[in-house]
């Protein structure tokens, strides 16, 4: 899951800020580089194993492929001695034909529907095992392909996280003292959002990321929404209530909040699609925040971005939850350098 989460942080987009870091933070991404890279090194070799792996049980396929094949020449030398024997037993009878010609016509009759039946009988029995062979060939070769697909993609996706984590570090020169101290002010905030959303974080209904400048709160859908509403459920307002609560001690901080959605299309009386879904769970969490409260609502702002801005892909259900999740983005209001 924590890897997960580190995609998840690093696909978030930038919303025209400034990116800077504390030198701890340098330090945790340069180890999460480098366990990055050994996890794509892990990974290949994995690959490596399992396609040796797939390629022996094709080779040993192969192997029973030709042991079938011995079979079925067997199979058809018995047939043509039991032909050669139903001919010679065929051509005798002839030659009785004169003497037992009534019984020869019986007799003949009898030996060419069994000579069929046998021929019938041993040609249904190569085509099923032809068949049998050949789907268990393409089953395995389509094994090995779904295999690789998925390992390439893997590779991928952590290629493109070892590219950006290196582009963190080259921004960490950029500081100055304001940003730095800035960053620590917004630590400190994550510090205690933790502390105080201990309990919804341990049960993985809410996730802090700390990205780059930011600091995101993930809160997810089955917590805060019931499927296909914008009505939030009573059992994620008391940590709404300690978010607010936070929020309000960081008067200078910018403060908006997003609704995401999966790729499966809804369309129904009250959402047209989920573009309109998104927003406006965005915006029931964005009026809950400011009610009751004295937080200026200039700091707030509310966008709603359908299914397209995705932490992980939307290929099993599993991540498909993940996705669905309406998330507070803290901005800090620094100047870069």
């Amino acid at each position: 899951m924590k890897k997960m989460l580190i995609a998840a942080a690093i696909l978030i987009p930038v919303y025209g800020f400034s990116l800077f870091k504390t030198d701890s933070e340098y330090n945790t991404l340069y180890n999460q580089k480098v366990a990055l890279e050994l996890e794509i090194k892990a990974l290949k070799r994995q690959f490596d194993n399992q396609s040796a792996s797939l390629n022996g049980k094709i080779s040993s396929l192969q192997n029973e492929i030709e042991s079938l094949q011995k079979k079925i020449d067997s199979l058809n030398d018995e047939m043509q001695k039991k032909d050669k024997s139903a001919d010679e037993k065929y051509q005798a009878l002839l030659k009785q034909n004169e003497i037992l010609k009534q019984s020869g016509s019986d007799k003949e009759k009898q030996l060419t529907e069994e000579n069929k039946k046998n021929t019938d009988q041993y040609e249904a029995k190569l085509a099923k095992l032809l068949a049998e062979l050949h789907d268990e060939k393409e089953k395995n070769l389509l094994a090995v392909r779904e295999i690789k697909d998925a390992y390439e993609k893997k590779i991928s996706a952590l290629n493109e996280q070892v590219s950006a984590l290196n582009r963190d570090m080259a921004e960490i020169k950029a500081l100055n003292k304001q940003q730095k101290d800035e960053l620590s002010r917004l630590e400190n905030q994550a510090l205690e959002l933790e502390k105080q959303l201990q309990n919804e974080i341990e049960k993985g209904e809410i996730r802090l990321k700390r990205y780059h400048d930011k600091l995101i709160i993930n809160i997810d859908d089955k917590i805060s929404f019931a499927s296909g509403s914008a009505d939030l459920k009573p059992e994620i307002l008391p940590a709404l209530d300690k978010i607010k609560k936070i929020l309000s001690d960081y008067p200078e901080y910018q403060i908006v909040v997003e609704g995401h959605t999966d790729n499966i299309p809804i369309k129904t009386q009250k959402f047209r699609s989920n573009w309109q879904l998104s927003t406006e769970r965005a915006l029931s969490v964005l009026d809950y925040l400011l009610s009751k409260t004295k937080i200026d609502p200039r700091r707030f702002s509310a966008a709603g971005f359908a299914e397209h801005s995705p932490i992980m892909p939307n290929d099993t259900a599993e991540n498909r939850s993940l996705n669905r999740r309406v998330d507070i983005v803290v901005i800090p209001r620094v100047k870069a350098k």
